[in-house]
């Protein structure tokens, strides 16, 4: 009888789950191709406000490259066309609180890293979507230097604009190299509440 009632429990779980899958690819626009990879983004949402985010990168070439660094941050509106004013919070991820958090997807790992997160009943922020997107992306090599690569605007002028990829050297000397694919804000994702 504990085997059916696991099993069932099991199943209601799985039907209270909702699922989204991204896909996004990194080519540069060069010959030098050390830094194209593929990534994918799992997200699982729960009828119960939980959420869990597995990324997953594929490198042409992961034996060159140490790491892969990912910030994500949260716009603050859910829609800057309505009248409120408030602030969206989104959900509060384990070890980050809400908004920003960050993703580090290891060689070691095979490129794939998740993060755990929940919706705070208490707060209503009256947003009903939560929009994060890719703020920075660094790759770092295995000798020692890292590639930023433009994702976003970055108004601080500390990382590239998208499209541009920056290579810092051991020295941390930067050097404007090449430009991708990639267009401001386009690596993204959406979350429901």
């Amino acid at each position: 009888m504990s085997l059916l009632r696991y099993l069932l429990i099991s199943l209601l779980i799985i039907s209270c789950t909702t699922t989204s899958t991204y896909n996004y690819s990194i080519e540069s626009e060069s010959e030098i191709n050390l830094i194209d990879s593929r990534f994918t983004f799992n997200i699982y949402e729960s009828n119960s406000e939980n959420i869990e985010i597995e990324f997953q990168a594929f490198p042409k070439n992961s034996s060159m490259i140490d790491n892969i660094e990912m910030v994500f941050d949260m716009k603050f509106r859910d829609d800057y066309e309505s009248e409120f004013n408030g602030v969206c919070v989104g959900p509060k991820w384990d070890d980050f609180g809400a908004g920003e958090f960050s993703i580090l997807l290891e060689q070691k790992s095979n490129f794939k890293s998740s993060i755990k997160g929940k919706f705070v009943n208490e707060i209503d922020d009256r947003c009903d979507n939560y929009f994060y997107y890719a703020r920075y992306l660094n790759v770092n090599m295995s000798n020692g230097e890292t590639f930023y690569v433009g994702v976003a605007t970055d108004y601080g002028g500390v990382y590239p604009d998208a499209p541009n990829i920056w290579k810092v050297d051991s020295n941390k000397e930067i050097e404007l190299i090449f430009t991708s694919n990639i267009e401001r804000y386009s690596i993204n994702f959406e979350l429901s509440k």
